[in-house]
């Protein structure tokens, strides 16, 4: 899959996803630079009290805004409102300077300590590949983005010798500034929080897309855990946002072949990592 294959490939809203309709999802959408009262105004007559619109005092400017979704499934009817709902952002002229585009799955995805375990280490491997697909639109990383989604690698390095599986998946219980959590809610979940923000619906598909499969292939006991454990012990990158702003094609094929079956999702895929969106 060349450069001027994946230019060739249109970047485009799907208006349904591949993964399984019954799963549940939902979004937290950080912005900048609005109205803080007209948008709670606008959400909730578009869409109702069920999305939830707050003030992020992780956000750095006063005029901001998270959005919170109510639980979601991958459906027709889902997609023409989350497209609804980044027109409506983008009539707003938000900036993301210091935002997040945040996903939870629900914790039954991972049913056992070891798939836990599994999650971390494939997530932490394959971090150099996933932040650099989950900058977006974007040439930098946001300047928050160490206190709120820090890179996993050195915890997992810290800690995987150190401490049983148990006490590895409480540490990122109990930590929140992690570019993956798990939350302890009424219902358990699984957090993804992506280095930048975005209203893209392409990039939000994308996003789900990947995250699901990446929590699907990690209850894969075929894993090999053994190469995992190498390749952590084996790093040693002292800067390592430089290091994942580098471009690795080789290893960002070997990603997507794991993950996706369908050849679409790999061409969106390697198109955002790449930066190749048009």
């Amino acid at each position: 899959m060349t450069k001027s294959e994946l230019k060739e490939t249109p970047f485009s809203y799907r208006p349904i996803l591949t993964i399984p309709t019954d799963i549940n999802f939902g979004l937290e959408i950080e912005i900048e630079d609005i109205d803080h009262d007209l948008i709670v105004k606008q959400v909730q007559e578009e869409f109702g009290t069920s999305f939830k619109v707050k003030k992020d005092v992780s956000l750095r400017k006063d005029y901001n805004a998270e959005i919170i979704t109510p639980v979601l499934q991958n459906t027709r009817k889902t997609w023409e409102m989350l497209k609804k709902l980044t027109d409506l952002i983008k009539t707003l002229n938000p900036t993301y300077d210091n935002c997040s585009f945040q996903i939870n799955y629900d914790a039954s995805l991972l049913p056992t300590i070891d798939d836990k375990v599994r999650f971390l280490k494939l997530f932490a491997v394959y971090e150099d590949i996933i932040y650099r697909f989950s900058k977006g639109e974007d040439e930098e990383y946001r300047i928050t983005m160490s206190e709120y989604a820090a890179p996993i690698m050195p915890v997992i390095k810290e800690y995987k010798d150190k401490a049983d599986d148990e006490y590895l998946v409480e540490e990122f219980t109990s930590i929140k500034g992690s570019g993956v959590n798990f939350k302890k809610r009424i219902k358990d979940l699984i957090e993804f929080r992506t280095p930048n923000g975005t209203h893209n619906i392409v990039l939000w598909q994308n996003y789900i897309t990947t995250f699901y499969y990446l929590l699907k292939l990690a209850t894969n006991p075929n894993v090999d855990k053994k190469e995992l454990d190498k390749y952590i012990d084996e790093f040693n990158q002292l800067y390592i946002l430089e290091f994942y702003e580098q471009e690795n094609i080789p290893k960002a094929l070997e990603l997507s072949n794991m993950l996706f079956i369908n050849e679409k999702d790999k061409i969106n895929f390697m198109k955002q990592y790449t930066g190749i969106q048009k």
